[in-house]
């Protein structure tokens, strides 16, 4: 379970510098608010029933109540990012005048990213609510508190607003499953999220789950759409994406440390699935970046 809100409190804002290493310890669910995670530094992926994706810099991550989720490293770069979280409630007039469907568009869909020009003023207006928030903190008095929660709930608005009209939703690093994951397999996938690198076999994932091989073969592939070893080899390339885009290691270096034994096997396993070799993905990306 997700740590709830403070008692007596709508609304929560900080901003979080963690080291590269820091995963949530288990699959977590919030029932009394939304979280908002605004990524300003490091790569992290995330593990959901429907889909697991990956989040860079300038991401945002929107996690609606009761949907069970966990996050771990995508890279070994520093995490730091601003943490949002408020109660249905404080936002219940907003959604009265915009319509239910406003939000379910901000927090039930593809991870979003921004543009440099609106990911600027997004993280702007974070920061002016983390100040907002921190001044809430210090008022002596109810009336003080109220002021500030009232300037906080238009500040959110505005946020919201902003984040619904600009975000970019993204599915190039995301992977949507077959039907809704168990808890088993959610458990199994986050293991090989974090063993990718290893000489994985099925009969450890299986061991994970606590079911036979052959049972959890069939489930898994039922629940992912997709068989073990197909899901494995998709998820190491996942990671070769990444560090494609985001190092300047060799191919042989890439494929190595994404725990292929071969870099001709993994090249071939890339084209296959991406239309296009290593290297043609790392300069078409990288021309991309350079034209922004």
């Amino acid at each position: 379970m997700a740590l709830p809100l403070p008692k007596g409190q709508p609304f929560t804002i900080s901003h979080r510098l963690l080291a590269s290493d820091y995963e949530m310890p288990s699959m977590e669910v919030a029932s009394d608010h939304y979280s908002i995670g605004f990524i300003i530094r490091g790569d992290r992926k995330v593990i959901t029933p429907t889909m697991t994706y990956t989040l860079h810099a300038g991401y945002l991550n929107a996690i609606p109540p009761y949907l069970y989720h966990r996050t771990i490293p995508a890279s070994n770069e520093q995490y730091e990012s601003y943490l949002l979280k408020f109660s249905p409630e404080f936002v219940e007039d907003f959604v009265t005048e915009v319509g239910s469907q406003y939000l379910d568009q901000i927090f039930n869909s593809l991870p979003k990213h921004f543009s440099e020009e609106d990911k600027g003023e997004i993280f702007y207006l974070a920061e002016m609510l983390l100040q907002a928030y921190r001044r809430y903190e210090e008022a002596d008095n109810d009336e003080g508190k109220q002021y500030a929660l009232l300037r906080i709930r238009h500040m959110l608005c505005s946020l919201l607003m902003e984040v619904h009209d600009k975000g970019q939703a993204d599915n190039s690093l995301s992977t949507l499953h077959n039907a809704e994951l168990s808890k088993p397999i959610m458990d199994a996938v986050y293991y090989m999220e974090k063993n990718y690198r290893n000489d994985l076999k099925i009969e450890d994932i299986a061991t994970v789950s606590g079911y036979s091989v052959s049972y959890f073969s069939r489930l898994f592939a039922a629940q992912l759409g997709t068989p073990f070893s197909e899901y494995l080899c998709l998820t190491r390339l996942k990671h070769v994406q990444n560090l494609l885009l985001t190092t300047n290691q060799s191919i042989m270096d890439i494929s190595l440390e994404c725990g292929f034994s071969y870099p001709g096997n993994m090249a071939a396993s890339f084209k296959k699935e991406f239309g296009m070799t290593p290297l043609q993905f790392r300069k078409q990306n990288q021309k991309g970046r350079e034209g922004k």
